[in-house]
């Protein structure tokens, strides 16, 4: 409106009529003063604030209708927000179902009420979740403010906390309504039948059982099923009698209390596969309960014998029964057995057997592929279900479910012990009778059905077959006699008792009292039917000589040892000890005597070990012969023959005893034996033996001269070469297999070799002592003691990699150092177990590490005794949470090393005190801003509200908030609200920040409410910005609302854009005018005469003005000049015919005074001549003529100068005109060389910016080489840091080593002779000058390498600042050129 109102006074104020020179340019200075006025005047109106439309909800638009505001804008808002899920109100807003049980159902009904603004399609609802089933009664057109109804059932089959959506679909969208449970175990302990697979063809037959929780009788009635093919029929009778569930209405079952009983038999048949699902329906008492069952049928062809697992009744801890898994194929195609596991993870069930990497089984093949053991643990019935995993296409098929029970009842069946033991005299037929007691030692009553014995020796008399014992009850069972055969018999057999729990076995045992001897490391013998046979070999004169004799007792009963001798003297014995059934010692060592006799020296108990040294002293030269007697109480007597040939000399080895650093399998060392023979001749070393297959003996040398030392043997340790699976660390060949996932079974195996050797650590079992036998042509088992010591190798330098403190939603990444501190190139891989692969259930599967693909895959190689880093290991929290996890190093060293990864995933979060901005105006709030300042004539002044907000990082991490937008809308001001000081910011952790934030409402509304989003380095955080305005404010608010409502700031922008166009554009002309006013008053008193007094100015005629203006108003500007030309032309030639008249009327009324004067002249004359004489009238004659001839010349002059005065006019009017064109003639050169000037500026310009950029760009590249420049300086510096800190650490270690070897060295050189430790010292002084040769080398090896890496380093700086300089040649060069071709193109 203002600027129609403008336009048209600036049209009237512009004068039609021919102006002067000051008047031509008036119009135009009028006119930009109006303009600028409007200008003025719009710039006051955007200065009440900036209005934006906003989106508000349902509840806000009915407000606004209200308050008055209404028309197309309401009804276009309320046809926006009908997607807003506030257009449906639920009630209740939120169900809770708390309290409920398994299979029992619950229904409960939601309201769904249209408190939209039109009428909504409601299409159907549906369920996030499976065990809520919503449904409704009406599907169709909603009215406005109609009510619906929507019924939910809960039925769930597990127990547990539930919380899902149920989505209610209409024509606008899915509408989510939430619904939360919590379920308990059914007090009937009703269990649904889920999860059961059958055979095409195959009878499906559960039965439904049902307890009475109540202390009354429990009525079970109206059963029937939900579906026709699942038949019903009672448990107790046979197939013939199922029924469908129509005819199963009248059935009802009584269940006593505190009783559980079977209820329902459920029969199913299929011919065809798939799944089917049902429901049972019974009604328990008042209660409703719904069973599903769930039944898949696939097609046959794979069978697992047995069907059920029964390990039936294990009696004691340390019982356990196994059984044997069978598969059948009867498919067409062959199948692979992928894995064999237990879901419910029940520690008292071992499987083994199964091959892990998969077998295949032929079709109509038949094998045995597992063995399945339970073992006694917590008493009571146990089942569960084993499930095989084939390779079926069918995910279905695929899984073969297969049940187990076993039942656990502590207790056994006792008997006297010593009632069941017979002896067999040998040489003697005797017969034996004992009665045997049995005692129930059982919390039930055990039946006895039968009892035998697999042994003819053996008969069983008096027994009573099924008879009852009560607990505690102790009764002679049977009679049992045995008989003897005359034998040495030793066995045991068993009284089988078949009872109503398991299967009793009663050992009997029969024995002939002897002992049983073993010498060395020969087989175990009856002693007294033994040639016991010690040959010592041959030993020099002083030499003594051991060797070892165990003495067992295999009989069930004690045996006592009465008298131990000696025949010669040199023979001595030794009891080492008394050892156990399981090897534990019963009595430590002691000496006995040559001659030992008494009624009892010793007493072996069943099962225990006497273990005997029987040592030689050679006193003299010669053969020696010996016997050693020991008689038992049982009239047994053992003699064994002592033998032995001394001769004169000795052999002596140097060291007397070997002595092995701790070692591992992958690193072997190696020693020197030496040895010193005192024989009179040479002795010939004929072999070497070690009594432990990791010392490994390797012969040097094959003869000894008298009296030389010798060096003989390299003794080498490996502690690879261990005979015991058990105690061999090394992987073994199937157990490094790079291509294969890391499985749980190889962690468990890992762990078990890891407990093994903690377990020997603990017991200090990692000693190792062997014996190295030389045989020569003289000695024999010349013996050396070696001693060695085993420990775990460590792979990784550190035990565990911390992340520290990692933002949440970004990544950091660390190198793991490895060291191989064997004697072989190692081979590592980086593996973390994967989330399928973990047992126990962990808070959330993601672990927070990761391995890159490329480092995942890859197997690094470290060199012998080197260092490497492996990795990248990626830490990359998802949550606010403690990071724990295991790295594996799987290698060909250890097989696995684990390594704890450990990080915390943080981040800053901005809290603010009630979690969103709000903003409550008050009455105060409209009085305050009505007496804050002045308002606008037509309406009172806005409002706008401002209050603080003060927001914490409550957080581990900093807080840095990068940009802000309301709803979207980009920037800090946005449907009625505005954050003041908007800038980026960063808060500390745990401190607070202060946000001004300002409130204009633009239209009356009872609630306003938006969204600020902070976008900060951890995501966007987004806070409710609210305002509420009570409704008895709303008028005044609408009173203060925009005038054009919504519509007004977008109106504001457009004239705001045009007003400070034409501003600019109209000053630029003001300011034109007044140079050309200037510039005229030089030229104005030469140009008056040739004035042209109807000249225009067109506002846009000059190029300057139509360079920014659009092409049309060019072509219409020049459109108007022409016309405005020839309209001059015109009026030119109107102004000079109209001059032309006025001349040619001056003249004629010039000639005319003149006429009339020489009339009035004539007429005096004639006056004259009447009074005068006749010769005055003669006279009067001639000068009449002559006076005739004289007023001529008047006339002519007249005529004359009339024709004269149009020539001078023309001259005149020809000179103005080539003055006019002259002067436009100037003006457009003017106007050209203007022109010119301003493209030339402009490219200029244009250059300058364009070599600027260029130029920033240039330094930036600068800058971004200096710093990566740096960057590589600094790693490397730290690098060599590592590196020289490693050489030290070294270097010192070398040193403590040369240190202690030469300590060594001292004190072997101080014990041994004079001539000794001449030959020792130059070895040891030599050993100890190489390795302090060795020390040194890291140095200048380390020396070597950091010159190495500063020359490459040198290299790297040369080649950047190469390119650097070759980058800023071709910048210079593609600049010239830029340059010279813009000097063309100028030029042209």
């Amino acid at each position: 409106l203002l600027t129609a109102g403008f336009c048209c006074v600036a049209v009237a104020a512009c004068p039609a009529s021919p102006m002067s020179r000051f008047d031509r340019h008036r119009p135009t200075a009028r006119f930009a003063l109006l303009l600028l006025l409007w200008c003025c005047s719009e710039l006051f109106l955007l200065s009440e604030g900036k209005v934006m439309p906003m989106s508000v909800t349902a509840e806000l638009l009915r407000s606004a209708s209200t308050s008055g505001g209404g028309g197309s804008a309401a009804s276009t808002r309320t046809v926006k927000m009908l997607l807003d899920a506030s257009v449906v109100r639920f009630e209740p807003q939120v169900l809770n179902l708390a309290g409920q049980h398994t299979c029992v159902p619950r229904w409960d009904e939601v309201q769904l009420v249209n408190v939209g603004e039109e009428t909504i399609i409601l299409e159907g609802v549906s369920s996030a979740h499976n065990v809520f089933h919503p449904t409704t009664n009406r599907i169709g057109p909603v009215p406005k403010g109609a009510t619906i109804k929507m019924s939910i059932l809960f039925l769930t089959q597990v127990p547990g906390t539930f919380d899902g959506l149920v989505l209610v679909h209409t024509n606008l969208g899915a509408i989510p309504y939430t619904v939360k449970a919590v379920a308990a175990e059914n007090p009937f302990k009703v269990e649904p039948v889920v999860g059961t697979k059958v055979v095409v063809g195959e009878r499906f037959h559960p039965t439904i059982f049902v307890y009475n929780p109540f202390d009354v009788d429990l009525v079970v009635k109206d059963v029937n099923s939900t579906e026709d093919f699942l038949q019903l029929q009672v448990p107790d009778k046979g197939d013939g009698d199922a029924r469908r569930s129509g005819s199963f209405s009248g059935y009802t079952r009584t269940i006593p209390p505190k009783t559980q009983k079977a209820v329902v038999a459920v029969s199913f048949t299929s011919q065809i596969t798939g799944k089917f699902k049902a429901y049972v329906h019974m009604k328990a008492g008042s209660h409703t309960l719904l069973v599903p069952v769930e039944v898949m049928v696939t097609k046959g062809g794979v069978h697992v014998m047995p069907e059920l697992v029964d390990f039936q009744t294990l009696v004691s801890p340390l019982q356990s029964r196994s059984m044997w898994l069978t598969l059948t194929n009867l498919n067409s195609q062959p199948i692979e057995l992928l894995s064999l596991y237990d879901p419910k993870q029940d520690a008292n069930l071992q499987i083994t057997g199964f091959d892990q990497k998969g077998q295949n089984v032929g079709p109509g093949a038949t094998v045995r592929f597992a063995k399945v053991t339970y073992h006694g643990g917590d008493e009571g019935l146990m089942q569960g279900k084993l499930q095989l995993i084939i390779n079926d296409t069918d995910a279905v098929s695929a899984t073969l479910d297969i049940p187990y029970k076993a039942r656990v009842l502590y207790g056994s069946l006792g008997f006297m012990n010593d009632k069941t033991k017979f002896q067999s005299t040998p040489g003697k037929v005797t017969s034996t009778l004992r009665s045997i007691m049995i005692s129930n030692n059982f919390s039930a009553p055990i039946l006895i059905h039968t009892a035998r014995i697999d042994d003819p020796s053996f008969q069983i008399s008096h027994f009573t077959p099924n008879s009852l014992l009560q607990p505690g009850d102790a009764v002679s069972l049977m009679l049992v006699e045995f008989t003897s055969n005359g034998t040495h018999a030793l066995y045991t057999r068993d009284l089988e008792l078949s009872t109503n729990v398991t299967a009793m076995k009663i050992p009997l045992q029969v024995y002939h009292g002897k002992l049983h001897c073993q010498v060395e490391h020969g087989d175990v013998r009856e002693c007294s039917d033994s040639n016991l046979d010690l040959n010592m070999g041959t030993i020099s004169v002083t030499e003594s000589r051991k060797k070892h004799i165990n003495i067992t007792n295999l009989n069930p009963v004690n045996v006592t040892i009465e008298t131990i001798s000696c025949t010669h003297s040199s023979v001595n014995l030794f009891m080492e000890g008394v050892y156990g059934p399981k090897g534990n010692l019963a009595q430590g060592p002691r000496l006995v005597p040559k001659k030992l006799e008494g009624k009892r020296i010793l007493t072996l108990p069943p099962g225990h070990r006497l273990a005997m040294a029987i040592e030689v002293v050679a006193a003299e030269a010669g053969s020696t012969s010996s016997v050693v007697t020991i008689n038992t109480r049982r009239k047994e007597q053992i003699a064994l023959t002592v033998r032995y040939e001394s001769v004169l000399g000795n052999l002596a080895f140097l060291p007397s005893k070997v002595r092995f650093e701790a070692s591992f399998p992958g690193r072997i060392q190696s020693r020197v034996v030496a040895a010193r023979s005192t024989f009179e001749r040479p002795l010939k070393i004929e072999s070497v033996r070690s009594t432990d297959s990791r010392i490994i003996p390797e012969l040097i040398a094959s003869s000894l001269r008298p009296l030389a030392r010798t060096e003989i043997a390299h003794i080498h340790y490996d502690p690879s070469k261990s005979t015991s699976h058990d105690e061999s660390y090394p992987p073994q060949s199937d157990e490094v297999d790079w291509d294969v996932p890391l499985s749980e079974e190889l962690i468990e195996r890992w762990s078990r070799r890891q407990k093994m050797w903690d377990d020997i650590g603990s017991k200090g079992q990692t000693d190792i002592e062997a014996t190295l036998l030389f045989d020569t042509n003289i000695v024999r088992g010349a013996a050396v003691k070696v001693t060695a010591f085993l420990t775990k190798p460590s792979i990784a330098r550190e035990a565990a990699l911390s992340f520290d403190l990692t933002q949440v939603g970004t990544s950091v990444s660390q190198m793991l150092l490895i060291h191989n501190p064997s004697d072989a190139m190692l081979a590592v891989q980086l593996v973390i177990l994967p989330c399928d692969s973990v047992t126990e259930v962990n808070a959330t599967c993601d672990t927070g590490f990761k391995i890159p693909q490329e480092a995942h895959s890859q197997i690094f190689h470290v060199k012998p005794h080197a260092d490497m880093p492996v990795g990248p290991i990626v830490f990359e929290p998802q949550e606010h949470t403690t990071y724990n996890t295991t790295l594996y190093l799987r290698n060909n060293l250890t097989t696995l090393h684990p390594v704890k990864l450990n990080g915390v995933g943080g981040s800053g979060r901005l809290v603010f005190r009630d979690g969103a901005m709000d903003f409550n105006l008050t009455e105060a709030d409209m009085d305050a801003q009505a007496l804050g300042g002045e308002s606008l004539p037509y309406r009172p002044r806005r409002l706008a509200i401002s209050k603080n907000f003060v927001a914490t990082n409550d957080c581990e991490l900093p807080v840095e908030v990068k940009a802000f937008d309301i709803s979207g809308l980009v920037g800090c001001r946005g449907f009625g609200f505005e954050i003041h000081d908007c800038k980026p910011f960063t808060v500390a952790p745990h401190e607070s920040v202060e946000l001004t934030v300002s409130f204009v409402p633009h239209f009356a509304a009872s609630r306003w409410e938006q969204r600020l989003r902070l976008h900060t380095q951890s995501g966007v955080l987004a806070v409710p910005l609210r305002a509420f305005v009570p409704p008895e404010l709303l008028p005044q608010l609408a009173d203060r609302s925009p005038f054009l409502g919504d519509s007004e700031d977008s109106a504001r922008k457009v004239i705001s854009a045009i007003s400070l166009a034409l501003c600019a554009a109209m000053l630029c002309i003001v300011a034109g005018d007044i140079i050309k006013v200037f510039k005229g008053k030089g030229a104005a008193a030469s140009r008056d005469s040739a004035v042209r007094p109807s000249e225009m100015i067109a506002l846009l005629s000059w190029p300057s003005v139509n360079a920014l203006a659009p092409a049309t108003w060019n072509n219409e500007s020049a459109r108007r000049n022409q016309q405005a030309l020839g309209q001059h032309r015109a009026r030119r030639e109107r102004r000079e015919e109209q001059e032309m008249a006025h001349r040619q009327e001056m003249a004629d009324r010039h000639h005319e005074q003149q006429h009339q004067q020489q009339q009035q002249q004539q007429h005096a004359q004639r006056q004259g001549g009447a009074s005068a004489s006749t010769a005055t009238h003669a006279q009067g004659g001639g000068q009449s003529g002559g006076g005739t001839v004289a007023a001529s010349p008047p006339s002519a002059g007249s005529v004359a100068g009339s024709s004269t005065q149009p020539n001078s006019q023309q001259a005149h009017s020809e000179v103005a005109s080539r003055q006019a064109a002259q002067q436009r003639a100037r003006e457009e050169a003017d106007v050209k060389a203007v022109e010119e000037a301003s493209r030339k500026v402009l490219a200029e310009e244009l250059w300058r910016g364009v070599r600027r950029v260029e130029e920033e760009r240039r330094r930036a590249r600068e800058a971004e080489e200096e710093r990566q420049i740096k960057m590589a300086l600094q790693e490397s510096r730290k690098v060599e840091e590592e590196r020289r800190k490693l050489a030290e650490k070294e270097a010192q270690a070398q040193a403590k080593q040369a240190a202690k070897a030469k300590a060594e060295a001292e004190a072997v050189a101080a014990a041994k002779q004079p001539k000794a430790k001449a030959e020792v010292a130059p070895k040891a002084k030599s050993k100890a000058s190489h390795q302090q040769q060795q020390l040194q080398h890291p140095e200048k090896d380390a020396a070597e390498k950091a010159a190495r890496q500063k020359t490459a380093e040198k290299g790297v700086r040369e080649e950047r600042e190469r390119q650097a300089r070759e980058d800023r040649e071709r910048a210079q060069r593609e600049e010239r050129e830029r340059q010279a071709k813009e000097d063309r193109e100028r030029a042209q």
